[in-house]
């Protein structure tokens, strides 16, 4: 009785998608590769299901993560240069930012001035593999505090000329080297995949870079 039972179930979910649970992708773990390395490690793919993007019903917005604050407030708590004022709220209203996308200095987050942006893309990211994610996956992905690479407070012009773009066609005046840096810990990261004009692109910047090794937790995900 009890072989045919774990029979009946078997053969329902394998008829039944909807009961199948969500199937999580290898355990978080850490690495440590040079940066060019850690280049040649990335997965090129073409970009898919593009056509499916829609930014705040796959990935959500700032979610609160402590007391009251967002994932923006504690981006730019972090990265000020000196203490930060805020409202009740956790709203923050001053402090002393570096972007160093175009290498000046910001001391308020409003007025368009600065803004926090995520070092991939999150179309970028969507075309690259995270179509693939559960939603929870993708709310964690836009706001992952679990690496200080993938959200960075930046100046708003550099952040709305960025876009969605990839290395192969747009990169700051400033700080290439990090950037490039950055890019490639978030891809590995999150094992997103690049495409070959992005990989060559990441190749050529890395080259003028200092071959530091990059150390990089990858996170957890689980798929749809």
């Amino acid at each position: 009785m009890r072989r045919l039972m774990a029979g009946l179930v078997a053969a329902v979910v394998a008829a039944s998608p909807l009961l199948v649970p969500p199937v999580a992708e290898a355990a978080p773990g850490r690495v440590a590769t040079p940066l060019r390395t850690a280049v040649q490690h990335l997965l090129v793919a073409a970009p898919s299901h593009a056509a499916g993007y829609d930014r705040t019903t796959q990935f959500g917005d700032w979610i609160t993560q402590f007391g009251e604050c967002d994932t923006r407030a504690v981006v730019l708590k972090a990265e000020s240069l000196k203490p930060t004022t805020q409202n009740q709220y956790c709203t923050i209203l001053s402090g002393r930012w570096y972007s160093y996308y175009d290498g000046r200095y910001y001391t308020s987050p409003y007025r368009g001035a600065l803004q926090v942006d995520h070092a991939v893309p999150v179309q970028n990211a969507w075309v690259s593999g995270a179509w693939r994610w559960t939603r929870a996956t993708r709310v964690r992905f836009y706001n992952d505090l679990g690496d200080p690479r993938s959200l960075v407070a930046v100046d708003r012009h550099d952040n709305e000329a960025k876009g969605d773009r990839s290395p192969d066609e747009w990169m700051p005046a400033h700080g290439r080297c990090r950037y490039v840096r950055a890019w490639v810990a978030v891809k590995t990261r999150w094992r997103l995949t690049v495409t070959r004009a992005e990989k060559r692109a990441l190749s050529s910047y890395a080259s003028s870079c200092a071959d530091t090794t990059l150390t990089v937790t990858r996170a957890s995900i689980t798929l749809r």
